[in-house]
């Protein structure tokens, strides 16, 4: 087995990580918040970092699952970061949502510190990560991909090479522009049945039975039908910067995305609105127009 470094343990990193761990690889990980680190560590048979340094240091994959950009770079950088605990031969994996531009850049850091560079996002809820049954994207030269197979395999049902690198962090913003899309025609038609007088469950009983029944429907329910109740799975402000990078991925392809625009555009109201720490779901809130705080 594998000496694995693991940084984030979020919603979704937290069950990877641990999908790993019950493997049986040798696991080292980091977390912003270090008390969750060492309560994964004793939970796990793994060891906690103090530092992405020192999660990086000796291990043969260092996986990067963090919010945004900013916080992949500084997980990197400076002389706590990856890049300065990174061995050489190693593989540096990064599963997060980013910019493709932050793909390219860390790429050549991590070649320059003598290691190799794979972005491998993941699309799938927090139940397909617990079950190791994520789709993995993955981007990089492809016999890298191929000594990584093992690792994300452990975490994923299905692996798809893309090709170069940053063709997964395009793959995975594409995606989750549609995501985004649900979201916004979910919250909106939702709303349009309850101020028709049709009640909030009736409505979704539908949705859920009908045309419109994709697995994003179906696993967000109790989102969308108990929003004060319900954990918030997904920040509304984290797609609103996914629906950002993907419209400048489009503007770098020359690709038009209408729709896209329109549901970034209602996205920037809501977080400029007080939203942006309610569930994704929570768009349909502010179209209801419950306070933010009452969601």
């Amino acid at each position: 087995m594998s000496t694995v470094a693991f940084l984030g343990l979020g919603r979704m990193g937290l069950p990877m990580a641990a999908n790993l761990a019950k493997a049986g690889h040798q696991l080292c990980v980091w977390n912003r918040t270090a008390a969750k680190a060492a309560d994964f560590a004793r939970e796990n048979n793994a060891t906690a970092a103090d530092t992405p340094r020192a999660a990086a240091a000796g291990a043969d994959f260092v996986i990067t699952m963090l919010a945004d950009d900013a916080a992949l770079l500084d997980a990197h950088r400076g002389p706590d970061g990856i890049l300065a605990g990174l061995r050489p031969g190693a593989i540096a994996i990064d599963m997060s949502t980013v910019s493709p531009r932050t793909v390219l850049a860390l790429r050549d850091e991590v070649a320059a510190a003598g290691a190799h560079f794979v972005d491998a996002p993941v699309s799938g809820s927090t139940a397909a990560a617990t079950a190791a049954a994520l789709t993995i994207m993955a981007a990089g030269d492809e016999h890298i991909v191929d000594r990584a197979r093992p690792i994300l395999t452990g975490m994923g049902r299905l692996v798809v090479y893309l090709g170069e690198s940053s063709r997964g962090a395009i793959m995975k913003l594409a995606v989750n522009s549609i995501v985004h899309s649900l979201n916004g025609a979910v919250s909106e038609a939702l709303v349009l049945a309850e101020k028709s007088g049709i009640p909030r469950t009736q409505a979704y009983q539908v949705f859920l039975n009908s045309a419109v029944a994709a697995p994003f429907v179906q696993y967000r329910q109790a989102a969308y039908e108990r929003p004060d109740e319900t954990p918030v799975a997904f920040r509304l402000a984290l797609a609103e910067k996914d629906l950002r990078l993907a419209l400048e991925v489009a503007d770098h392809a020359g690709a038009p995305m209408p729709q896209a625009e329109t549901n970034r555009r209602l996205l920037r109201e809501a977080v400029d609105a007080g939203y942006a720490d309610l569930d994704e779901s929570g768009l349909a809130e502010y179209l209801r127009g419950t306070p933010p705080s009452a969601g």
